[in-house]
């Protein structure tokens, strides 16, 4: 963590040497010294990630003094930097053109006694890792020891029968069984199952309990389990193989050298057909170093591999899916517990303390490790609802009661990740509990921060969507359709950590007032925090060095927040979502720093005309929101302005030659005279969303989105009686992916020459005469269709293999639809279906059954004829529906 902030300070010292070398003169070789003494830090942190986590207190101790003698620059240089603009705007206003020598002179004497003083800290601080043995952080050996025994205590812990596995152990069972007389080329082969997940979810359990089954057990000639960990010996896994696999003796294990080892167990593997489990393996590299003694011999051998990295997986065999382990549903959830924490064991939980027991459960958020650690607390106490409601109250303290077993697992998580990850981890914290978060606006808050680094030629948004994507990969996070959310014990992980390393500061209740020194990020979420503000009693000299404040959905009133972000001249991100403010500050301008402002849910009406100040700004967010008109100024805003973002927006004035030629999402504007002038200019944008689109703007629009090579994300909302053209789905566009058309629609393009890139496509009020499911069905790539009001016809066709890749369907006010046929083979991999007051359909078609993938049906508002077909054993149509998990009738 402290790698990345050091890190970021010695890009912005280099950047700050680049630029103002001019003015900077004598103290140029001051801030030169210190940029190298921060580099010689940076390189020496980096070395040792992945160290520093022992327990080794002096490496703590020195980490946190590189931390504050960082923060100390980055004041210096972020202050320094305010300074020089405010003089600067002032010179411009008085129409002279440069700083007067007696002002530069004071900056100069300030920011060189300031550079002395935090470079002699920087060398006192490099000078005390030889001085007190901190040259290297190895020799943190029981690190392995450590890793082990953690791993040990979490089977322990899982031991119980964990509910809901026993469908899993026959799936995998499946896998790794295959009967001699139906084993084909593919099946022979020594395949990889990996069963993926995050910590504590029970990934090991369910190995362990595969390896138990008997008919695994009769399948295998030879098994070995070995728990490889985060931290291991290769040596140590070779020998563990050799005992379980071989029964090799101590003392013969001893004579071999390694080389020789791993050629005795390559040896004894070959002639038999084997089953390895590698438990809890972190990385390629120890795939990698382990693979070459598991022979890959064409007789049906196999190796179970658990991972918390879905990427270790898919290194170790790309041909076999991965089997990815879910959290617990409330059922589940609820039998686990009951089966710790109730006694006498196979009893009932009392029906009065069944409403406490399932509110404490749902904290745990489907974690069987966590579910079977506060069964094992509650099964400590009384069964009254006094006592389980003073569980219910001190939960958090109750669960770290169990710290030993549940923290360190899930901390492996977090000190395993590469140093660019860990910030952007613990930035979680910013969110309340149970939030989804929206990957945009994840994405352009980790970018405004400075924890993206450029990477080759892709943008900054590209390189967090990988890690995001890592994220995933290694279970931190969870997949909630097109958004993310972070399990509530991560989360706590988040925020303990965020708070150790100064990172964060979120108050917990409204006496809480003080800001810890050099906090960077201050956090005030929901109504019981207004007071913080409105106290106005926190700490001005600390909030000074705030970087970030988010306020989300707590209500101020204006004054307050003017009062409160006065003196923050250094921020970097201010989000004020839901606060319902109703004014910013006239002076914003001042914010020079900003790269992030969301206005998102507040009662804003205007926004100053000093916001074309804010030059560095890279997101403006202001949906929803009042404001409907920009100011002209917002042309000026220059290069780094790269997220757009209103409603029903109106800009004045004209765009320059050059204007916000980095804009990536311009979204939602009306469109008007600075369309022609500005529009083609932009061809970074990769999102536009226009509105009020006439005939008259259709021509020139269609020629600007012709130069937009970027632009892959359209919406196209016509005036009434206006036409949308169908060019806009044709190959003419096929840089979009993403479409969104509302207006009538003459006719779609022929199937031959529709865009095959299109993924998601919304056809809102289209009044399409000719059926449009016949002319879609050809896009290979499309995933979700909503059709609303979009076809005036009475028959609608899925033809056969149509929709090869759809995964989500919404069928809404399709008024005269009266029949629906889906023909062999089409919709494969249909996952959601959507049918909303369709007046005049009254049966699901024929052959519905045959749609295996379906997971979850809605209907909303359908005729009482086709809701009756539906009814439950009952109904006509029941036996087309009765396969699909998830249905939801709703009148």
């Amino acid at each position: 963590m402290a790698e990345s902030i050091v890190s970021s300070v010695v890009e912005k010292l280099g950047d700050l040497i680049a630029q103002e070398i001019s003015f900077l003169q004598e103290v140029g070789d001051q801030l030169r010294s210190l940029h190298h003494e921060l580099q010689w830090m940076k390189a020496f942190l980096k070395d040792a990630d992945g160290s520093i986590k022992g327990g080794n207190e002096r490496a703590k101790l020195w980490v946190n003094q590189v931390r504050d003698v960082t923060y100390d620059a980055e004041d210096i240089i972020d202050t320094y930097i305010y300074k020089i603009h405010q003089r600067r705007r002032r010179s411009r206003s008085n129409l002279t053109n440069c700083i007067t020598s007696t002002s530069q002179l004071t900056i100069l004497h300030e920011l060189g006694i300031q550079i002395v003083n935090v470079k002699k800290r920087a060398e006192e601080i490099s000078a005390n890792r030889s001085k007190y043995g901190i040259e290297s952080f190895e020799g943190t050996s029981s690190n392995t020891t450590m890793s082990f025994n953690r791993k040990q205590n979490q089977l322990d812990v899982q031991e119980a029968d964990v509910v809901g596995f026993d469908k899993h152990v026959k799936t995998l069972v499946k896998l790794l069984i295959t009967a001699e007389n139906q084993l084909c080329s593919h099946d022979q082969r020594r395949a990889v199952i990996s069963i993926v997940g995050m910590g504590g979810l029970g990934k090991s359990t369910l190995a362990k309990k595969v390896c138990s089954n008997p008919d695994v057990k009769r399948h295998f000639t030879c098994q070995a389990l070995v728990y490889v960990s985060q931290v291991f010996k290769t040596r140590e896994i070779l020998e563990r193989i050799a005992k379980c696999a071989m029964a090799m003796s101590e003392g013969k294990m001893k004579e071999l050298s390694q080389e020789e080892l791993k050629e005795k167990i390559c040896d004894y593997l070959k002639g038999r057909r084997y089953l390895v489990v590698l438990d809890d393996v972190w990385t390629r590299d120890a795939w990698d170093r382990i693979k070459d003694v598991l022979p890959e011999v064409m007789n049906g051998s196999r190796v179970l591999l658990t991972t918390r990295n879905a990427d270790v997986g898919e290194h170790a065999d790309r041909q076999s899916p991965l089997f990815k382990l879910q959290n617990l549903g409330e059922d589940e959830s609820w039998d686990l517990f009951c089966k710790k924490a109730i006694h006498p064991p196979n009893s009932n939980c009392p029906s009065h303390l069944e409403s406490i027991g399932k509110e404490m459960v749902a904290k745990c958020g489907g974690l069987p490790l966590a579910i079977v650690v506060l069964g094992g607390l509650v099964s400590r106490k009384e069964q009254t609802v006094e006592e389980w409601r003073k569980v219910l109250k001190s939960l958090k303290w109750q669960l770290q009661e169990g710290e030993d077993r549940i923290s360190p697992i899930l901390d492996l998580s977090y000190h395993h990740l590469p140093y660019y990850l860990k910030p952007c981890f613990l930035y979680f914290a910013v969110f309340p509990e149970d939030t989804i978060i929206d990957p945009n606006t994840l994405i352009r808050l980790w970018i405004a921060e400075g924890f993206i680094q450029a990477r080759g030629e892709e943008t900054l948004e590209e390189v967090a969507e990988d890690y995001l994507q890592e994220f995933v990969q290694r279970s931190m996070i969870q997949v909630v359709e097109r958004n993310y959310q972070i399990h509530d014990l991560m989360l706590d992980l988040s925020i303990s950590l965020a708070k150790v390393d100064n990172f964060l500061h979120i108050p917990k209740n409204r006496e809480e007032v003080n800001i810890l020194h050099k906090t960077r990020r201050l956090a005030l979420n929901g109504q019981e925090m207004r007071s913080y503000i409105a106290a106005g009693n926190y700490s001005t000299n600390s909030s000074q060095s705030l970087r970030t404040i988010t306020c989300v959905d707590m209500e101020v009133r204006t004054s307050k927040v003017l009062g409160f972000l006065r003196d923050m001249k250094l921020l970097r991100v201010l989000n004020l979502r839901g606060t319902g403010i109703e004014k910013l500050p006239s002076d914003i301008g001042k914010l020079i720093h900003l790269r992030y402002l969301g206005l998102d849910g507040t009662e804003i009406k205007t926004l100053p005309s000093s916001i074309a100040e804010l030059t560095n700004l890279q997101t403006l967010r202001m949906w929803p929101s009042p404001i409907r008109v920009l100011p002209r100024g917002i042309w000026k805003m220059g290069n780094n302005l790269r997220h757009l973002e209103g409603y029903k927006l109106t800009i004045k004035g004209t765009p320059s030659v050059e204007s916000l030629p980095n804009l990536q999402t311009l979204s939602s504007v009306k469109v008007g005279p600075w369309l022609l002038n500005g529009l083609g200019k932009m061809t970074s944008l990769r999102t536009l969303n226009m509105l009020k689109v006439t005939d008259t703007y259709a021509e020139p629009l269609l020629d600007c989105l012709g130069k937009l090579d970027n632009l892959n994300n359209l919406s196209w909302d016509a005036v009434d009686g206006s036409i949308v053209p169908s060019s806009l789905l044709s190959t003419s566009q096929s840089q979009l992916q993403e479409v969104h058309l509302s207006g009538r629609i003459e006719r779609l393009p022929e199937s031959n020459n529709l865009n095959a890139c299109i993924t998601r496509l919304t056809l809102d009020a289209s009044r399409l005469e000719e059926d449009p499911l016949v002319t879609l069905g050809k896009l290979g790539s499309l995933q979700f269709l909503f059709l609303d009001d979009a076809f005036v016809g009475e028959e609608m066709v899925c033809l056969e293999r149509g929709f090869p890749q759809l995964k989500k369907l919404v069928l809404r006010r399709l008024d005269s639809l009266e029949r629906w046929k889906i023909e062999d083979q089409a919709m494969p991999k249909l996952k959601c279906l959507f049918l909303f007051d369709c007046e005049k359909l009254v049966m699901l078609p024929d052959g519905f059954e045959r749609i295996t993938s379906l997971q979850e049906l809605t209907v909303i508002n359908m005729p009482r004829e086709f809701t009756q077909r539906l009814r439950v054993d009952e109904g006509e149509d029941w036996g087309k529906i009765r396969h699909i998990p998830s249905v939801t009738i709703i009148r």
